[in-house]
């Protein structure tokens, strides 16, 4: 986490926090999977269950600093940039950005809601141009960089 910017580790946290229903401060295998999921992440249950089960045998939940470890694992460069657009697709739909409204309408229908106030620090994290949207250029770079 030493070499993230405050501003990734927080953006880290909204999604950490978006996807840990029970606000234990640990995720669990299916909220791992989850969030494997909307990242674009193409894990069968067990590979989740053994990321977990790895970093916390006994206890099989993630807690916030494994799940950056996580995250912030290395992938091929190809690879990365097609999940980070098969993920803006998700949330965009055939719309060319996303709006507070709509990722807050995304979430809900993917399972994971979230407030407004929440979906609006998302967008503002990730909204470089601060138009209050954010478009496939503004994901990419605030998901690789």
């Amino acid at each position: 986490m030493e070499s993230l910017r405050r501003e990734d580790i927080e953006g880290l946290r909204t999604v950490f926090d978006a996807f840990d229903h029970n606000q234990d401060g640990l995720l669990d295998v299916d909220e791992v999977s989850a969030v494997a999921g909307h990242l674009g992440l193409s894990m069968s249950d067990a590979e989740v269950l053994d990321i977990v089960t790895e970093v916390k045998p006994v206890l099989r939940k993630l807690p916030f600093e494994e799940f950056v470890a996580f995250v912030c694992r290395p992938m091929p460069g190809d690879q990365i940039t097609d999940e980070v657009r098969a993920t803006f697709s998700t949330f965009a739909g055939s719309e060319q950005s996303v709006d507070a409204a709509s990722l807050k309408q995304a979430m809900t229908d993917l399972g994971h809601p979230v407030s407004m106030l929440m979906s609006e620090e998302m967008i503002r994290e990730a909204d470089l141009d601060h138009d209050g949207k954010v478009n496939a250029a503004d994901f990419m770079k605030a998901m690789v960089t």
